[in-house]
């Protein structure tokens, strides 16, 4: 499937496009029942057919060489009860109908969602709108018969792999042809079709493509992340990549939030079906204001989907979308699968080499990983407990795990101290300097806990957690740090270099 096709995954909006029936008009309880198999347009000059893609036979004719594909519709079998004998004369009875006034017969690929095939009770994963094809009835008498010549009865039980198969006794054979002449739902986007007629329509048009190349676009920048932080998008990141530009070279960023907007709405569509454990965070939140005094944090659009996000404090938000950059990560390949659902694909990118470790960033993996600059200060601080005062020291040790779950970066102890150090390189954004703040606070109460619970009675052990960063801190993260008494060390890049060489 291209990042071309049109896919919907709800049957409920295909009936309503493509022949005007509202399958939730007695309520979506009983869509089951009101779900046709093949309906007439609503002017009744096209039937529309969906067609299970594993039930079509594809074979070589050796006339031509050329390969033919071939579907059995219209039957009806004893195995059926209740809506699906009703369902089976209505199709029998509308394919019939379409024969014999040699109205156009259209076929819809659908792809079944992975139930098992032996079940007569089959649910669609998707419905293809790009592929479809007219359905030419086949009634050849032998030798002409493609069912004989082409040895069809064999492949299409082959495929027909549920109890009902007794339902090609009775059903019509049909060559699936290419589509021409006016297909039913040719002008509709299953995810973003922008409504007809209104003022905007050419605006939504071109932001509902937007849309589409956005995404993968998102999904591959969160994809490159390391060391478990997202470094943000701008709106001007975006506009820049779309080619919205001003004259004068400068993005032009008005308007991003209605793409967004338009990205949650596709994820939304595609997903709408999944369990709500499995649907996706909100990847739109990676893409926030360059300056102002909502730097860093996106607009209030989307309290579409956060209700109260405005009215919350800038240091609220700032959790808020720092817990949701955390999932975002967390959810991992999964996104390559929400991109399917919609069908798209990955973006196609060119290399992104590193130029600190000539790594490609592409492939650091959803946050996960390190990156260089992150590894070579843990290493290094590691290796110089004299930095923060102490001698002797017992232990040294990077990615200590402590007993809330959390790792400290570096941990050293010496017979009266227990140090804990979280580092953050040059790479770190202010958002994740903030966070190592607060991490310390963290760090420091459980070592003090720990050691209270697990050192020796009487024992006087001084505990103490503290940053070491590689630039120097904004003022008012020096204030943060201050207030809350977290000490911290500047150690820029090239700092242990100069110390070897002196």
């Amino acid at each position: 499937m291209s990042a071309r096709e049109r896919v919907t995954r709800n049957t409920h909006e295909f009936w309503k496009a493509t022949c005007g029936i509202d399958t939730h008009a007695r309520g979506s309880g009983n869509a089951r029942n009101d779900t046709p198999w093949v309906a007439f347009t609503a002017d009744r000059k096209a039937l529309v057919c969906t067609v299970w893609e594993d039930q079509i036979a594809k074979v070589v004719d050796p006339i031509d060489n050329r390969t033919r594909s071939f579907v059995m519709l219209g039957g009806k079998s004893a195995k059926w009860k209740g809506g699906a004998v009703k369902r089976g004369r209505e199709a029998e009875a509308a394919i019939s109908e379409a024969v014999k006034s040699r109205v156009p017969i259209f076929g819809f690929r659908a792809v079944a969602s992975g139930d098992d095939p032996a079940h007569m009770t089959r649910h669609v994963k998707h419905i293809n709108l790009d592929h479809v094809s007219v359905l030419k009835p086949q009634f050849g008498r032998a030798p002409d018969d493609p069912r004989q010549r082409l040895g069809l009865e064999k492949e299409l039980r082959d495929r027909w792999k549920s109890p009902d198969v007794d339902a090609l006794n009775t059903a019509t054979l049909f060559e699936l042809v290419d589509a021409t002449g006016n297909v039913p739902g040719a002008d509709w986007n299953p995810l973003l079709a922008p409504a007809t007629g209104t003022d905007d329509a050419a605006e939504l048009r071109g932001n509902a493509l937007a849309a589409r190349i956005v995404l993968p676009y998102l999904v591959e920048h969160v994809r490159r992340q390391t060391d478990g932080i997202i470094e943000p998008l701008t709106y001007s990141d975006l506009a820049t990549m779309l080619g919205r530009v001003k004259a004068d070279g400068n993005a032009f960023a008005q308007g991003m939030g209605k793409v967004l907007g338009l990205v949650t709405r596709l994820v939304e569509a595609g997903t709408r079906d999944w369990p709500e454990e499995l649907r996706p965070p909100h990847i739109t939140c990676i893409v926030v204001a360059k300056s102002g005094a909502t730097a860093g944090l996106p607009s209030d659009g989307v309290k579409d989907y956060w209700p109260g996000f405005e009215v919350l404090t800038p240091a609220e938000k700032r959790a808020k979308v720092r817990y949701e950059f955390d999932r975002i990560l967390a959810y991992g390949d999964r996104w390559l699968q929400v991109l399917e659902s919609v069908g798209l694909g990955s973006a196609a990118t060119p290399a992104d080499l590193d130029s600190a470790n000539g790594k490609d960033k592409r492939y650091y993996g959803w946050g996960g990983g390190e990156s260089e600059e992150h590894k070579q200060l843990r290493l290094n601080v590691m290796a110089r407990p004299e930095l923060f005062g102490l001698k002797n020291t017992l232990h040294a040790e990077t990615e200590y795990p402590l007993l809330s779950g959390d790792r400290l970066d570096v941990f050293f102890r010496t017979e009266a101290r227990l140090v804990g150090v979280e580092v953050k390189s040059i790479r770190s954004a202010d958002d994740d300097l903030e966070r190592g703040i607060y991490q310390c606070v963290k760090y420091l109460a459980v070592m003090r806990a720990q050691a209270f619970i697990n050192e020796p009675a009487g024992a006087l052990i001084q505990v103490m957690a503290l940053l070491v960063v590689q630039k120097q801190l904004p003022a008012a993260l020096e204030e943060l740090a201050t207030k809350l008494g977290v000490k911290w060390m500047v150690l820029p890049p090239g700092h242990f270099a100069q110390e070897i060489q002196a």
